[in-house]
């Protein structure tokens, strides 16, 4: 019984050792041809144009948002499909999703469309 606590915890120390050499890549090096990675695109080049995309550091935010909503996505389908999932992880996931879009200024989009009650009691024909 203590060789197999010992072996797993050799594993788990291996899992979490990180690489003594960094070596980039980037998304225009990924292999283009697979469906995943055309849909991530499509919806990095969706983003890149509801959020006006300008300067180096707003590209970097929208691939973080495109990321972390994949991520986001993927724990939903696996909660759907009766996996735990770390609720955490879930909730500080969708936080700095929304913080991501937020800087990207694509909450101020939807807050410009939006009616004050009185705007919309009189579009619908009510009384003050």
């Amino acid at each position: 019984m203590a060789k197999a606590l010992t072996k797993r915890s050799v594993q788990q120390q291996k899992e979490l050792r990180i690489s003594n050499t960094f070596v980039p890549s980037f998304w225009e090096q990924v292999d283009g041809r697979l469906a995943s990675v055309k849909r991530i695109k499509r919806r990095l080049e969706a983003l890149r144009k509801d959020a006006k995309v300008d300067s180096v550091q707003k590209e970097m935010l929208c691939q973080r948002a495109v990321f972390l909503a994949l991520q986001i996505e993927t724990v939903e389908q696996r909660a759907a499909q009766g996996e735990v999932v770390n609720s955490g992880q879930y909730c500080q996931s969708c936080n700095a999703l929304l913080g991501l879009l937020r800087h990207l200024g694509l909450n101020s989009a939807s807050s410009a469309k939006r009616l004050s009650l009185k705007d919309y009691a009189a579009s619908q024909g009510g009384d003050d």
